[in-house]
């Protein structure tokens, strides 16, 4: 029978494999792993794992939603042979598919940055805090309607008026695409955070982020957009 890498399709599989000592300490990571860590604690991980492992030697699957970020997954697989390691699949939740003849309606195309900028210097006139931006500037422009997303914007602002400092980051999220009418578009992720925030609006801001076909997440400290780069 031919020899077959497994390693290599483990390698390159969408879904993160992470592969922990006895003591937690990370042994291997997939690309997917490897990006997911940009957004989470290995040690949190590695608690999950325990957590979920199987009592005997094996494997144990467990539907569970899971969040890290702008990462969502639905369950885990939690493995190990062995004393010495213990490894862990983590499940992406299903890309998400956007079917809409009319969704362009209205929408220009759109320098996100200077769009983003120009609410910030609105925001900024009655603010009493600092605000830090951080942003990939090679964003692409994309279709978007920009009324809609700016008052979309201007309610998430309002969620940190009261705290000292606002971090603001803008990128491309990688690793993962929208389907919006059958084609695949790029994911930018918009995050807003601070110390704490406004809660009471969070239904108002949610509708209003899918009316803009925006996936929302909200934390305990920070508002997380998620905006397909339809170009």
């Amino acid at each position: 029978m031919t020899s077959i890498d497994f390693k290599f399709f483990i390698e390159n599989d969408s879904n993160p494999f992470i592969l922990f000592s006895s003591s937690g300490k990370l042994k291997y990571l997939n690309t997917s792993a490897e990006i997911l860590m940009g957004s989470c604690n290995p040690k949190e991980l590695f608690k999950i794992a325990l957590s979920y492992a199987p009592k005997n030697f094996g494997y144990n699957k467990t539907a569970i939603e899971l969040s890290f970020g702008s990462f969502e997954f639905y369950g885990i697989n939690v493995l190990y042979e062995n004393e010495d390691f213990i490894g862990m699949h983590l499940y992406n939740k299903p890309m998400a598919k956007i079917n809409d003849s009319s969704l362009l309606k209205g929408y220009t195309l759109t320098d996100l940055n200077l769009l983003l900028q120009a609410n910030i210097e609105l925001f900024d006139i009655n603010y009493n805090g600092k605000i830090k931006l951080l942003t990939d500037y090679d964003i692409p422009k994309l279709q978007i309607h920009q009324n809609n997303f700016s008052m979309l914007l201007r309610n998430i602002f309002s969620q940190f008026k009261d705290n000292k400092k606002l971090e603001i980051t803008m990128k491309i999220k990688l690793g993962e695409r929208v389907i919006v009418n059958d084609k695949r578009y790029s994911i930018i992720i918009l995050q807003l955070k601070s110390t704490s925030r406004h809660k009471e609006h969070d239904k108002e801001i949610e509708l209003l982020a899918l009316k803009n076909h925006i996936n929302i997440h909200f934390k305990e400290s920070a508002t997380i957009l998620e905006i397909p780069a339809i170009v």
